[in-house]
């Protein structure tokens, strides 16, 4: 089975509020609030419809990038703005960008496609 990290979050930095932060994993959504849970349960349903042997989970670490490579994922799907937040390091696996229209929407058909081409 294969594993993935949904990261909704910038990595930790001086100043930064965390519970902004988890307003993407709220019960209802509102101008952004709660996109992140809804696409998240979204891509987990269609991967148990479809049948792939993938789990996708919620980051709990913060973005910390050390104790996502120590957990060692298959790949990780990063939410919109964080294309130059994550800084790629030579032990990441697999990484896909999300664009702001598919994850606003809720649209998971290229995040289905890139782990069937890329990680099944």
């Amino acid at each position: 089975m294969k594993q993935g990290i949904l990261i909704y979050q910038a990595p930790p930095m001086l100043g930064r509020n965390v519970m902004v932060d988890n307003y993407a994993f709220m019960n209802f959504s509102f101008m952004g609030i709660g996109k992140g849970k809804k696409f998240l349960e979204k891509l987990q349903m269609e991967l148990v419809k479809l049948d792939y042997p993938v789990t996708v989970v919620k980051d709990d670490t913060e973005a910390n990038l050390e104790d996502i490579i120590a957990r060692q994922y298959d790949f990780i799907i990063c939410v919109p703005g964080l294309q130059k937040k994550l800084l790629s390091k030579d032990k990441l696996p697999q990484v896909f960008h999300i664009d702001s229209q598919d994850y606003y929407s809720s649209s998971i058909s290229k995040t289905i496609t890139n782990i069937k081409n890329n990680v099944l």
